[in-house]
């Protein structure tokens, strides 16, 4: 199965794309650095500011734990994987296009990029399909910039984990192959919190594109047949946002894990897409 991954080049993504090729023909990559192809509006750029200053005032915590998490995966993978790469400003370029166009993979991996266009999507081989990793359990929580962050923003330790689902144009909102709650016993740092979500996200990630290289079909459950849900955004990730998350997680988080035996979503049943019992 040919394979390309559009992504990003932290290291995170980096270690993603090394742990692919072991699974399936990485045909190339298209590394995109996020930015916007127009400019937001000035009120909307105007709360970005605000809440990046906020969160470097209160939130260092966090950052530093995301820090320290790229540097970790940078030591371990200094360098892309021999495969041709593609560099963009946003990963619906031209350039990409012509990177589908010319490989014409049978699977579209994304993982960490701004919104995958209609257009681009369409764009890609008429049997291929696109896959998509979101670090946070949908479609209870969605967006960003940080799903874990969220989880514990709002109290919800329970939907930290991962969900490997079919892209569309939305928000994490397309229907789900497998979600899992990342294995966390309470006792975790904030960069051991993120380092388990992530390993845990690349060890599903990987798994889900091996058996679509064997040829499985895989889940396609519509996010909507099992909750509404909430999608965050970046700019509601500001300073009380990750002073709160902070408190949760020295006052809460520890004794959720001890008092907890059933997984739950404030007061209903959190539902799972299991993806081995999803085979066929």
């Amino acid at each position: 199965m040919k394979v390309v991954i559009l992504t990003t080049e932290q290291g995170n993504q980096v270690a993603l794309c090394h742990k692919l090729t072991t699974h399936c023909d990485v045909a190339g990559i298209v590394l995109s650095k996020n930015t916007p192809r127009k400019p937001p509006p000035f009120k909307r750029r105007l709360l970005g500011f605000i809440s990046r200053a906020s969160v470097r005032a209160l939130g260092r915590p966090f950052l530093s734990a995301w820090s320290e998490m790229q540097q970790a995966y940078s030591e371990r993978y200094p360098t892309l994987p021999d495969v041709p790469i593609v560099r963009v400003n946003n990963v619906n370029d031209d350039a990409t296009v012509e990177m589908l166009k010319q490989h014409q993979p049978d699977l579209i991996v994304v993982s960490g990029t701004n919104l995958v266009s209609r257009k681009t999507i369409e764009s890609a081989p008429r049997n291929a399909r696109f896959v998509n990793l979101h670090t946070g359990i949908s479609p209870y929580v969605k967006g960003g910039p940080n799903c874990t962050n969220w989880c514990l923003a709002q109290r919800n330790f329970d939907l930290i984990g991962n969900t490997i689902m079919w892209l569309d144009p939305g928000i994490d909102s397309g229907n789900i192959i497998t979600t899992e709650q990342t294995g966390l016993n309470g006792q975790e740092t904030l960069f051991e919190v993120h380092w388990t979500v992530m390993e845990h996200a690349h060890s599903l990630y990987c798994r889900v594109v091996r058996l679509l290289a064997e040829g499985h079909e895989l889940p396609s459950v519509p996010q909507e047949s099992i909750a509404l849900g909430r999608t965050f955004y970046g700019v509601e990730w500001n300073g009380l946002a990750a002073r709160r998350a902070l408190k949760n997680f020295k006052h809460h988080y520890p004794g959720f894990f001890q008092n907890s035996n059933a997984p739950h979503c404030e007061g209903q049943s959190l539902k799972l897409i299991r993806l081995e019992s999803g085979l066929r």
